[in-house]
């Protein structure tokens, strides 16, 4: 019977300390909104998609210690994206290029984006950059022809050598990645007029 009301008396004790645990909450981030104007409006789009590389495929938020172990892909334990990077991506572009058109009839090309990297990347303890690196290619609505492609590496400083510091640079990365693709399609549309007939007329 001592026994017994011992170990309830313990089991008790433990469960009240565990319930004043607190467990600590994951942080998650996303790229927040983008400022200005859509500035590649001149070639009409009828989707935009975001395909990732594998390892980028879920919402861990990666760095990588440069100095220290340049060959080793690490993540953050309480931070995390809100979704994988593509998906956070692929919605903020569609919303920025595609509704962003004055004509929403659905035709258009078809704007294509590869995320073959997003890290934090630490030359040193207390300076890190964000680097996002994305390929574009615009190809027609249907078939796979390439009517233009470009790549688009961007490296932006952190204000803060921590996850959130790197959140923060990763959404003046897209910023940059977003104007960037407008000012590409813009040129496109300049000096290949042919190109802007055929997304018209897809």
């Amino acid at each position: 019977m001592m026994k017994w009301l011992v170990s309830m008396l313990g089991g008790l004790l433990l469960a009240a300390c565990g319930g004043n645990v607190r467990t600590m909450e994951l942080a998650r981030y996303d790229f927040g909104s983008l400022a200005g104007a859509w500035s590649g409006s001149r070639i009409p789009l009828a989707t935009l998609n975001v395909q990732a590389a594998s390892w980028l495929s879920g919402p861990i938020m990666h760095f990588r210690l440069a100095y220290a172990e340049p060959l080793r892909r690490q993540s953050y334990a309480q931070s995390r994206w809100a979704a994988p990077p593509a998906e956070l991506l692929e919605a903020l572009l569609r919303r920025r290029v595609i509704f962003g058109q004055s004509d929403l009839s659905g035709a258009g090309c078809r704007l294509h984006l590869v995320l073959d990297e997003l890290e934090q990347r630490f030359d040193d303890p207390q300076h890190s950059a964000t680097i996002l690196d994305v390929r574009a290619v615009l190809t027609p609505f249907r078939g796979t022809e390439i009517l233009s492609k470009r790549a688009f590496p961007i490296r932006k400083p952190t204000p803060t050598p921590d996850a959130r510091g790197g959140a923060l640079a990763a959404r003046d990365a897209v910023q940059t990645l977003s104007d960037d693709l407008g000012g590409w399609l813009g040129e496109i549309a300049r000096e290949k007029p042919a190109i802007v007939d055929r997304c018209r007329n897809n």
